[in-house]
């Protein structure tokens, strides 16, 4: 590859990429695609506020800036779309789209608020297939399980003032779930045309993350994930969620940030991929088609990132396979690297093969699918990926956060769509 492609190469793959804070790279020398919008204009004065104290700090509670989960919906049905803000110490907001980017609070009116927890996250989802989109909150940090309820808002129609209301049902539904969550994934793992879900979970580190993972395999720790399976309950005209984690094989601990759903293998079965934080491996779930998943990211990578954040999957060469990026906190220039980052540990390394963990390194990961590997009698066996952040100019960003793959086409004018 001559200097001038790779650099053009570079420069789409950076295009690709967004993270936190946000990174927009122009490919191109047309205006700015994105212009900022006022608070008095939209009408969105939220404002996750996280007050430090002798209680609530970074040294006793590692995840404390984590949260502030965006959900997108149309929740009244108008073909606007809706937003909902969780927030941690505050309440949750919600707004409705006017038109004209202007929205409107109709948080105590839909009442949908909260009831004290901290939010990590939302997912949008129509758990009971009436048509309605509903909202789903995972809860996190507080010690007390009490306070950390999952929380589900149904959605039960417009009032007179053609505003949604909600009821809180997560009981009901199965789905009152009290680990420290990170965020619900709502999609079909066993094909039956329902919505199941995958929680992930974490736990306060403590600052013991340089205790290895010696528990893996243990489904009794309190930061191995959970998998929810959906059954429609005939007499109560809805679905009820069964954890299903354990006879599953969702066994595996870890310090989850982030979670992707996508047909790695192109068997027509959904696998869960997560990312971890600290030296637990990032875990991935092949769909077993039996209702049971075999965690296999060994088998598939030669190493992950390791202080993984959040990751995306998505086909960013256009030749039908997922690909898999995760993003980590090594920064690009030589100064902050010096600043912000220690040095290789032998020790570190040497105990991650003791542990039978994945080789991780501090840098976002670009796992590029290179297709399924022939096995000795030439059939077709599970995919190979090869790490190619570096090559693609993307494996560091910083202290990125979450992922976004935003594929990029030409059109007949010359300009990029």
């Amino acid at each position: 590859m001559t200097a001038l492609n790779r650099r053009v190469g570079e420069l789409l793959f950076r295009c690709l990429i967004l993270g936190l804070p946000i990174f927009l790279f122009s490919c191109h020398s047309s205006p700015p695609l994105f212009k900022k919008i006022s608070s008095e204009h939209s009408g969105i004065t939220f404002n996750n506020i996280v007050m430090e104290n002798d209680s609530i700090n970074p040294i006793d509670m590692e995840f404390l800036y984590n949260g502030g989960g965006i959900g997108v919906g149309d929740f009244n049905n108008d073909g606007l779309p809706d937003l909902y803000f969780t927030a941690s110490t505050t309440s949750n907001r919600l707004y409705i789209n006017k038109g004209g980017l202007s929205f409107a609070d109709v948080t105590n009116e839909a009442k949908v608020a909260g009831g004290g927890e901290w939010f990590n996250a939302v997912s949008v989802v129509d758990i009971n297939n009436d048509g309605l989109e509903d909202i789903y909150l995972s809860a996190s940090i507080k010690k007390d399980p009490a306070l950390r309820r999952n929380l589900l808002y149904v959605n039960q129609g417009l009032d007179q003032n053609k505003v949604p209301v909600f009821k809180e049902m997560a009981a009901e539904y199965g789905l009152a779930d009290t680990s420290y969550s990170v965020h619900a994934a709502f999609f079909d793992y066993d094909n039956d045309g329902d919505l199941d879900m995958y929680l992930v979970t974490t736990k306060l580190a403590r600052r013991d993350v340089a205790r290895f993972n010696t528990s893996k395999g243990d489904s009794s720790n309190l930061d191995v994930d959970k998998l929810f399976r959906n059954d429609w309950n005939d007499s109560l005209k809805h679905p009820v969620y069964t954890d299903v984690s354990k006879q599953a094989g969702i066994v595996h601990p870890g310090f989850g940030l982030g979670v992707a759903i996508a047909d790695i293998n192109q068997d027509g079965w959904k696998d869960i991929y997560v990312t971890n934080d600290f030296y637990g491996s990032d875990l991935l779930y092949i769909n077993n088609r039996n209702g049971t998943f075999t965690e296999k990211a060994k088998e598939y990578f030669k190493h992950t990132s390791q202080n993984a954040m959040g990751n995306d999957i998505a086909d960013i060469n256009n030749d039908g396979l997922a690909d898999i990026i995760a993003v980590d906190m090594n920064p690009e220039d030589n100064y902050r690297k010096k600043k912000n980052m220690n040095g290789n540990n032998y020790n570190v390394y040497r105990n991650m093969l003791f542990e039978d963990l994945m080789l991780q390194y501090v840098r976002n990961t670009l796992q590029l699918n290179m297709g399924p590997r022939f096995t000795g009698n030439d059939s077709l066996g599970e995919p190979v990926f090869a790490d190619i952040s570096f090559y693609a100019g993307v494996a560091e960003t910083d202290w990125s956060w979450t992922p976004s793959l935003l594929i990029l086409t030409m059109t007949a004018t010359g300009t990029w769509s």
